[in-house]
């Protein structure tokens, strides 16, 4: 399990575990009907998250462009970045690409919480992890695997 990754969920169970004790040590929590039973973690943490049902695995083939999404519940006034894990390179911040390789390009539109990196003419090399990340304290990461493959 690469290190980032196995750091990620360590830290998310801590929390986890950090929120369950202070529900337990609540006197009452009043939870409206038909709501999630996991409704009172937002009374604790409600900055930025992450829709985990977004694709974490995305394959695409040499020459052709890969979209790499991150979906950002409120996000605030946070931002939103794109960091290329083979060379810790920071690839997108917010709107802005950091990088001169002209095949990465960060996409998002206004009221939407969708993220995305696009890497036209994918090479071989590009395979690997990508992290998106929100810059809150700490920060915030969710790891998209991308596999570039041959025809």
């Amino acid at each position: 399990m690469e290190v980032g990754v196995f750091a990620h969920i360590l830290v998310t169970a801590v929390q986890f575990i950090l929120l369950v004790k202070a529900y337990e040590s609540s006197e009452s929590i009043e939870v409206a009907e038909n709501s999630s039973p996991f409704s009172f973690l937002t009374e604790y943490d409600s900055g930025p998250s992450f829709d985990l049902t977004t694709p974490r695995e995305v394959t695409v083939l040499v020459g052709k462009t890969a979209f790499l999404s991150c979906s950002v519940r409120n996000r605030g006034n946070k931002t939103v970045s794109w960091i290329r894990h083979r060379d810790v390179h920071i690839l997108t911040v917010g709107r802005y690409t950091y990088t001169s390789d002209q095949r990465f390009t960060a996409l998002h539109h206004r009221h939407n919480d969708e993220w995305t990196l696009q890497i036209k003419y994918c090479q071989a090399r590009d395979s690997g992890l990508y992290e998106c990340q929100i810059n809150t304290q700490p920060h915030r990461s969710l790891f998209v695997n991308l596999n570039v493959i041959e025809p």
